[in-house]
């Protein structure tokens, strides 16, 4: 079955080894120069940064930037040109064009840190990507790349099957603040049909913007680092400001963003189920937060 119609079909794809070892290898580099400098500093950047589509900034676990356990990094690629060349990178985007029927525009990008053994903070609970940015059309995925070995024990992450095709959950609590997780027993969702993405350094997962997914405790001593970046066709339109790359608020840099296609202003408007991701209870910057709370 070719890529197509095995992402169309599961929901996902992976590839095995799609980024070279030499280039993991001075990512990786570049990835400690970064975060031992940021634990350096006195105070950190702040946990909550107000989000802008040129923005750069860590995450911490919970507000103590005392013992700067760093969750995240938001939009590596605004900093540093490795990040940048690897949201572009070649094998990358010609799988992305495949998969979002031609075209691709640059949507965020992140690099997540699964923080050692069993330390809260770091479990992502079940959710669909699509529920925090509604656009026109849902032709839209996250590419993870491992910049580590990902085995079962550091707590890969977990998508189920299929689950793209079938509907959008609700992800608001009972009092009806958006929370970003899905209540998976009041849904009866079978989180037993989940699927681990387990791989080597270099490995890559591409899954649709509507498959439920999420990844648990790291049962290991270091912090597993993962590559996130999402891009969207460039006819599929924010119905909502998520602080990515957004046209409202610089249509130049939107466009700037486009790495195959054309400018257009004309949004495909397919039929998809959608909710909007509000109210928050306050203005969170990254899902570790809001799922929290």
């Amino acid at each position: 079955m070719n890529d197509l119609n095995l992402f169309k079909k599961n929901g996902f794809l992976v590839k095995e080894n799609l980024i070279s070892q030499t280039k993991i290898n001075k990512i990786n580099k570049i990835v400690n120069e970064v975060i031992s400098k940021e634990k350096k500093k006195k105070n950190g950047n702040g946990v909550n940064g107000t989000q802008s589509y040129n923005n750069y900034h860590f995450v911490y676990n919970s507000d103590s930037s005392k013992n700067k356990e760093i969750l995240r990094l938001n939009n590596p690629q605004n900093r540093h040109k490795i990040f940048y060349e690897l949201s572009r990178d070649k094998k990358i985007i010609s799988i992305a064009k495949k998969l979002l029927g031609g075209t691709v525009r640059f949507h965020l990008g992140k690099l997540n840190f699964k923080l050692p053994n069993k330390k809260k903070g770091s479990e992502i609970g079940w959710h669909q990507d699509w529920a925090f940015y509604p656009h026109t059309n849902d032709d839209l995925i996250t590419v993870g790349i491992y910049l580590d070995d990902c085995y079962e024990k550091n707590g890969p992450l977990k998508i189920i099957k299929n689950s793209h095709k079938k509907k959008l959950y609700s992800h608001h609590s009972k009092d009806n603040y958006f929370v970003g997780k899905i209540d998976t027993k009041k849904n009866k969702i079978g989180t037993k049909d989940s699927v681990s993405i387990t791989g080597t350094a270099g490995t890559v997962v591409f899954f649709h913007c509507r498959s439920v997914h999420g990844s648990g405790h790291n049962q290991m001593n270091n912090s597993r680092p993962l590559i996130l970046f999402g891009y969207r066709a460039c006819d599929a339109w924010p119905l909502i400001n998520d602080g990515n790359p957004h046209p409202e608020v610089n249509l130049e840099n939107y466009d700037k963003n486009i790495i195959v296609g054309n400018k257009s202003i004309k949004p495909r408007l397919t039929k998809v189920p959608t909710i909007i991701p509000l109210p928050k209870k306050k203005h969170y910057v990254s899902i570790y937060e809001l799922q929290k709370n």
